[in-house]
């Protein structure tokens, strides 16, 4: 061994990249990720309905797994949703769907199965519920 080598990275001589913190550049990403991959429905579909599906009582782990893939597609439709929020209907699933991502924080391996699956089930609902504002959004557009 070098005496170079037993400083980790001291044998690489490029700069170590680091990634932007400005906003605007990464907005400029976001928009330019998105504009190559939009929200993808079907896989949104599939992942609400095999959590709809489910059995009781399904695997613990496979009901977290569940929970947090159904997690992040709420949070992509909630970031990318910019249609009106003023409809009463509209504002209350809204409510819902940020009420539920906050219960999701609380929640963790601690938790009874029964409620885990129920907050599946509540997120798995509310998700096909955005996913249906964003088509019939899209289609007025």
């Amino acid at each position: 061994m070098t005496t170079k080598r037993r400083t980790p990275g001291t044998h690489w001589r490029h700069q170590t990249p680091t990634f932007t913190q400005d906003p605007d550049t990464l907005r400029r990403l976001l928009d330019a990720l998105n504009r190559n991959h939009p929200i993808d429905f079907a896989t949104i579909s599939r992942t609400v309905a095999e959590a709809l599906v489910a059995q009781l009582p399904p695997e613990r782990a496979w009901v977290d797994g569940t929970t947090l893939r159904l997690r992040g597609h709420l949070q992509l439709l909630l970031t990318e949703y910019d249609g009106d929020t003023d409809a009463p209907a509209t504002l209350a699933l809204h409510r819902d769907a940020y009420r539920l991502l906050a219960l999701c924080d609380t929640f963790d391996a601690t938790t009874p199965p029964l409620h885990a699956y129920e907050l599946m089930r509540a997120l798995a609902e509310t998700t096909r519920s955005f996913a249906d504002l964003h088509v019939t959004e899209g289609r007025r557009q």
